[in-house]
């Protein structure tokens, strides 16, 4: 009997969760439809000549090599960590 109850429990649950998606969906939809008269003007912006469809190039001198960076490190202070500490 206690399975029959929390198994009508957990239906009845489901049940709610799908009625509330639906409203949600019926609720969406209609701001949806009521706002397109005002997403109208935002919807049509203007282009501009500006853009001539021209890949980026990344200018690659500006990254550091992995190498670069290793040989600015200081490493000396690391030789006298005794790893055991950290167990």
């Amino acid at each position: 009997m206690l399975i029959k109850n929390i198994m009508g429990a957990i239906i009845i649950l489901l049940n709610m969760a799908g009625l509330g998606y639906l409203f949600f969906l019926g609720i969406s939809e209609f701001f949806a439809d009521r706002d397109a008269d005002e997403q109208e003007g935002f919807n049509n912006v203007e282009k501009t000549g500006n853009n001539t469809g021209q890949p980026i190039v990344i200018d690659e001198e500006i990254i550091p090599d992995e190498d670069d960076l290793l040989k600015d490190m200081d490493l000396s202070d690391l030789d006298s960590i005794d790893l055991n500490d950290f167990d």
